[in-house]
């Protein structure tokens, strides 16, 4: 079976990082697997050092240079999985008039097209021809696949595959969360609340310094991103500009992570997830992977991951009016704390680790191969 990985995305966010999870664990079951992405993109600098095969693509996505390689190249390869909107356009022109064994002496016929969908609103009405026109559609979420639903999709072509993520196999010791909360001049006795996000404004960045000024000054927040997606000068100016109106700038941090955010997310607290719209919220899992308390927003697919008082706590509206009740009773509730944090991992542990989401996309993978009458490769 030889697939060919399709990602357009030019910085590192939670889809770049499921496309490399997924290709980490596909190759250990045996699969021949390329990536087509922009050169300079971090999922390609990665994907290139774990000596994968790599197609470049133009820096201007949707020009006829993209086409006219993956028209090329198609034909190579049993299966296209598009990651994103951009590849999902480029694999589905592509397509048009390829045939699979060509070059390799396979059975003739088209590759089969599969198709990720990962945000929550659902496509555009333009958009939906090349939608029924893929062979699979892999949702993230049962709120993705009911969007993908209302949009004409057929139900029988979508699969709901969870994002997944790396648990740690224990958490840091005390020393360890210490030194890096050290770094960043924030001691022992502190309570650290902390996010890992952008500075979009769908992620309400202005509701974590109106959480932080009501609470006691011992309460500190970070909000962690990484390297690759970091957030433009201007905003994050912006943000650092308002904690400091409002007196809170020896409690808040902007910090720009590497490409480990397991020492981050260590030195938490507690974990906070804003979202006006949301497919699912993989950063939410990591958390809840490293046995962090969660409070996140009731929107899109996040409460089919955190289930109220049972894995974490939800709150609602735009801004967020629960969220300082929410903060304030984990605040004061340690053992309550403890019990969503332990209910979190296990499920995390149980429906969304990356071996889950890597097993979930080869079975896919190969019903579709099946069909095909290749046999399961």
């Amino acid at each position: 079976m030889r697939i060919l990985h399709i990602d357009t995305g030019p910085g590192w966010r939670g889809g770049q990082q499921q496309v490399f999870w997924l290709m980490q664990g596909l190759r250990q079951q045996g699969l021949e697997q390329t990536l087509a992405a922009p050169l300079s993109s971090p999922l390609a600098e990665r994907i290139r050092r774990q000596g994968f095969a790599l197609i470049e693509l133009a820096p201007r996505i949707t020009s006829w240079a993209n086409l006219r390689i993956l028209r090329r190249e198609a034909g190579l390869f049993d299966i296209l999985h598009a990651h994103d909107a951009h590849a999902h356009t480029l694999a589905w022109i592509a397509r048009w008039g390829s045939q699979r064994g060509k070059k390799t002496g396979q059975p003739q016929g088209r590759p089969w097209l599969v198709v990720s969908r990962r945000v929550a609103f659902p496509p555009g009405f333009l958009a939906r021809p090349k939608y029924a026109a893929a062979d699979a559609l892999v949702a993230v979420s049962e709120f993705v696949r009911q969007r993908l639903l209302e949009a004409g999709v057929a139900g029988s072509r979508i699969r709901v595959v969870r994002d997944g993520v790396q648990p740690p196999s224990c958490n840091a010791g005390s020393s360890h969360r210490a030194e890096f909360r050290s770094t960043q001049g924030v001691n022992e006795e502190a309570f650290l609340i902390g996010t890992l996000t952008s500075l979009a404004p769908e992620k309400m960045p202005e509701a974590a310094l109106v959480l932080l000024a009501e609470m006691p000054s011992h309460v500190h927040f970070w909000l962690g991103h990484p390297a690759a997606a970091a957030p433009t000068p201007e905003a994050e100016t912006a943000l650092l500009q308002s904690a400091r109106r409002r007196g809170l700038e020896n409690r808040f941090r902007i910090l720009s992570l590497g490409e480990d955010t397991h020492a981050f997310l260590d030195s938490l607290d507690l974990f906070v997830y804003l979202s006006r719209l949301e497919g699912l919220g993989s950063a939410i899992l990591l958390a809840m992977a490293h046995g962090l308390p969660v409070v996140a927003s009731e929107a899109g697919g996040i409460p089919e991951i955190v289930r109220h008082q049972q894995t974490g706590l939800l709150v609602r509206g735009d801004p967020p009016q629960e969220l300082a009740a929410a903060v304030r009773l984990l605040l004061d509730a340690p053992d309550l704390r403890q019990r969503l944090a332990n209910a979190g991992r296990e499920f995390v542990l149980t429906h969304a680790t990356d071996a889950i989401m890597v097993a979930q996309t080869a079975a896919l993978y190969r019903e579709l191969i099946s069909q095909s009458g290749l046999g399961s490769q």
